[in-house]
């Protein structure tokens, strides 16, 4: 596959926590791989779940890819057991995040794959520490993001207000993906939410994420918004390639 040299990696990101973030992770990474390309995944931190961080294991098992000891350590640089904000759980710990050693394990993992999914932990403002906040560290990255928004009621406050952020920030978009929180989100809400968070937030709503039965219908849905991601990267003229760390 070409046209993959401008953009290498991608930032998965969500308004809030159990919006959907780890299932599109996933859902991604299944697809580019499906579309021959090495595909990686890593997620900087992880709470909640010290010994086997379950975000990786779902988005491996997703893609058919064996979890490996010594892989993932690289995959899951930070393992806290407290299910809390990652600077509460590592200072419960005795812990801090360090900056430095995300960039380098980004960059070593970044080496052993064509393309690399990093997703975020909980919303893209979370404290990874008391004077760093995750979208602080993503300006570091020369890394476009997609957000995961929920699609039904209450999206639109929560999605308008990260949108914001990021452009203070000068944070690359790729667009918004909305996904359903249940069987049964009211069809009307939803078409108006996504015409108008294009509309007032300005930015490129990839789709929707409709409720899936199984890992076999999540797979087929999809395909089309897997498929728009692809689009986007192999058009991208920006030039972003991997990351900047300032002398």
């Amino acid at each position: 596959m070409t046209g993959l040299a401008e953009i290498n990696s991608i930032f998965i990101t969500a308004t809030d926590t159990s919006v959907g973030k780890t299932f599109i992770a996933g859902l991604l990474l299944n697809f580019m791989r499906q579309q021959g390309l090495e595909a990686g995944y890593q997620k900087w931190v992880s709470t909640g779940d010290a010994g086997q961080a379950a975000d990786l294991k779902h988005c491996l098992d997703f893609a058919g890819l064996s979890l490996t000891a010594d892989l993932s350590l690289l995959q899951v640089p930070y393992k806290f057991e407290f299910p809390a904000s990652p600077h509460l759980a590592a200072e419960l710990e005795a812990k801090q995040v360090e900056p430095e050693f995300l960039v380098s394990c980004y960059k070593e993992l970044l080496e052993r794959y064509e393309f690399l999914i990093v997703e975020g932990v909980g919303g893209l403002l979370v404290p990874l520490r008391r004077d760093l906040l995750l979208a602080d560290l993503l300006r570091r990255f020369k890394m476009p993001a997609i957000l995961v928004a929920r699609s039904g009621l209450g999206t639109l406050n929560h999605t308008l207000l990260i949108l914001e952020a990021m452009r203070h920030r000068e944070l690359e978009l790729l667009g918004v993906i909305l996904s359903d929180s249940g069987p049964a989100e009211d069809e009307t809400l939803v078409r108006d939410n996504m015409r108008t968070i294009a509309e007032i937030g300005q930015v490129k709503v990839l789709g929707r994420m409709i409720w899936s039965q199984s890992k076999e219908e999540a797979v087929n849905n999809f395909r089309p918004l897997g498929q728009e991601i692809l689009n986007l990267i192999e058009e991208s003229k920006s030039g972003n390639k991997g990351i900047d760390i300032p002398a």
